[in-house]
């Protein structure tokens, strides 16, 4: 055979069209769903088909059948040469439940509206991007690969498209985050090459969630171990490899080893195209230069998503009239968590540098005016912007308690009402914290295959 995997799921069909009556005495009335329970695994060196029971009361069940399954075997074999049948049983303790299908709600269903969203753009992401294109195309040698970011990046759009793609070939995929994936995989390490019988591409998104879950990480690993030469897999990653430290070694080691692509935020040319979109989901007409403000606004994804929700919630009972730039100045800046491309650390800088003082002043006890105001402005902005906890921010700034971070990002968010020397602070530091990219060429044809 030059390909097992694709022989033996052809093979696997074949068999139970001759076992439709059921073995007698078996637990079916017909259909041989109990199939689904073996493992099988073809040796070609030695014409060998090696069939692993799932547990030990399978394999006592099973015993005084072998005679009719060999038989429905010889039918079935594509070739005249029929394989000589080697039993495997497992090893340690019966599980309770044998292996089942995988539930259809996993599965991806394309209906062509996830086709539309934009891709994150410019320069730096030619590569992940490139990387998506051949898995898409299923082009050898590029894939399982390992593609990690920051938040609202456009991990998930990929993802998606990628999915699509593969799915309008006429493959079963699964796209599905992948708490929930394991959640409801009733596999097992032991029999993850099940998963590869009935499932022929496989995209898990926000791997880090697996923290503290080593059954869920041990099948991971198992899956990437019994992965069919040709079958896409794509893992996104919030974060970087990093993220895996909490892991158990070996499963952390088999993602590590992955082909790694990091996907940057997205271009001012993909925020404004998915600005557009979203605009089309919502029926609403917006200016492009209202479309471009909240673009500069926001850098990700998901932060424009919010925005452009906002506006259209304050706007929906007047529908007639577009809320001026000044009205969307506002919005933003009294909305909820923006994502940015700095990191406190250059924030804090900022802060500094606005009242002439350096950044160990601005994490110091100073209690001058001015000093006092830019700690607690930066103190705001990086609770908005980077999404950072209290007591995250409290260790940020020189080991403050998280009561003092909370009194300041609320004093702050009320002066920015009517406070202009605050309202320019914060734009200021906002500034820093938006660092914009160089706008690129349309990447939305990349997945037109």
């Amino acid at each position: 055979m030059t390909n097992a995997h694709v022989s033996l799921q052809d093979f696997r069909h074949r068999l139970r069209r001759h076992l439709l009556g059921g073995i007698p005495g078996g637990p079916d009335g017909g259909g041989a769903p109990w199939l689904d329970g073996l493992v099988m695994e073809y040796l070609p060196s030695g014409n060998v088909l090696r069939i692993t029971f799932p547990h030990i009361y399978f394999a006592r069940w099973f015993a005084p059948h072998k005679t009719d399954f060999s038989a429905a075997v010889k039918a079935a074999w594509p070739g005249a040469d029929a394989p000589r049948l080697e039993y495997v049983l497992p090893r340690g303790p019966a599980p309770q439940v044998a292996p089942a299908r995988i539930p259809d709600a996993l599965f991806f269903h394309a209906d062509g509206s996830r086709d539309e969203m934009p891709l994150p753009g410019g320069a730096r992401n030619a590569f992940p991007l490139a990387m998506a294109r051949a898995v898409a195309l299923r082009e050898p040698g590029h894939s399982p690969f390992l593609l990690h970011g920051e938040k609202g990046t456009g991990k998930s759009h990929l993802l998606q498209h990628m999915a699509a793609s593969l799915a309008r070939q006429g493959l079963r995929v699964i796209l599905a985050p992948a708490a929930r994936f394991f959640q409801h995989c009733p596999l097992e390490e032991q029999t993850a090459p099940l998963f590869w019988q009935q499932a022929e591409a496989l995209f898990l998104d926000d791997i880090q969630t697996l923290g503290g879950q080593p059954r869920s990480q041990r099948l991971l690993a198992a899956l990437l171990a019994h992965r069919p030469e040709k079958a896409p897999v794509v893992l996104a990653l919030e974060g970087g490899p990093d993220a895996l430290g909490a892991w158990e070694p070996g499963p952390a080691a088999s993602v590590r080893q992955l082909f790694s692509a990091e996907l940057t935020p997205p271009d001012m040319e993909a925020r404004m195209r998915y600005l557009q979109q979203c605009c089309r989901e919502n029926a609403l007409d917006l200016p492009r230069e209202h479309l471009r403000l909240m673009a500069r606004r926001a850098a990700h994804f998901h932060g424009l998503r919010s925005l452009l929700l906002r506006v259209k919630s304050a706007w929906e009972d007047d529908a007639a009239r577009h809320p001026s730039l000044d009205d969307l100045e506002r919005l933003a800046r009294t909305g909820p968590v923006q994502a940015c491309h700095a990191g406190h650390e250059q924030i804090l800088a900022e802060a500094a540098r606005c009242c002439d003082a350096a950044p160990a002043d601005i994490t110091g006890t100073g209690r001058h005016a001015r000093l006092v105001m830019a700690r607690q402005a930066a103190m705001y902005v990086c609770r908005r912007h980077l999404g950072l906890s209290y007591p995250e921010l409290g260790r940020a700034f020189g080991g403050r308690d998280h009561s003092t971070v909370i009194h300041a990002v609320k004093k702050i968010g009320k002066m920015l009402e009517s406070n202009k020397d605050v309202q320019h602070l914060v734009a200021r530091l906002e500034k820093c914290a938006h660092q914009e990219q160089p706008d690129s060429s349309s990447t939305d044809e990349v997945f037109g295959a």
